[in-house]
């Protein structure tokens, strides 16, 4: 998982970049060479950043910067709304093919990818932030209900898979998924 530090200088590298990415043809753009070691651009990806930041694991002035850089956010999206849109219709799709693919590992071989749910579950928490963003087709509802019945009848009810002090940030109500973790085989 990025620290808080990551984090922002992920929005702050994205925001440089975010009117280009939503006007290209690119789903995963990637950052100046300045930004070495961040993630490629994506709505989902900043929307992500901006909800482990909001958990309130950073100092005051980085709060202030944060807010600054969300202000930014909001301009270019509001802005760029239709090319926004667009962005995050495809991100959909690209985020439900990853989580499908690791569902159907999962499925293939519990006992080899159960372990790796707190990392790959990423992919279903940008979907539902990424549903704030706009209205999902019928088709990606469909599918990511599908999804949704996969984990539910391998689920076991838990404890928070990320770190503790993100917890304010991802709701129970809202985030069930990160509530628990998978079965580690099909007869446990």
């Amino acid at each position: 998982m990025p620290s808080p530090e990551q984090d922002l200088a992920f929005l702050r590298a994205g925001i440089q970049e975010l009117t280009d990415y939503l006007l290209s043809g690119e789903l995963y753009w990637p950052l100046t060479p300045g930004a070495a070691g961040l993630p490629r651009l994506t709505i989902g990806g900043l929307l992500l950043a901006q909800a482990r930041l909001r958990a309130g694991r950073l100092s005051p002035m980085a709060q202030v910067e944060m807010a600054a850089l969300e202000g930014k956010i909001d301009a270019v999206r509001t802005k760029w709304r239709s090319a926004w849109e667009r962005k995050a219709g495809r991100e959909v799709h690209a985020r439900l093919e990853l989580w499908r693919n690791y569902l159907s590992d999962y499925r293939d071989s519990p006992e080899n990818h159960a372990h790796a749910y707190p990392h790959e579950v990423q992919w279903r928490v940008m979907l539902r932030l990424l549903s704030d963003e706009f209205v999902f087709p019928p088709k990606e509802l469909d599918a990511l209900s599908a999804l949704d019945a996969i984990v539910k009848a391998h689920w076991l009810p838990g404890g928070f898979v990320w770190e503790a002090e993100m917890i304010t940030a991802f709701p129970q109500q809202e985030y069930w998924f990160l509530y628990g973790k998978l079965k580690r085989s099909n007869n446990v």
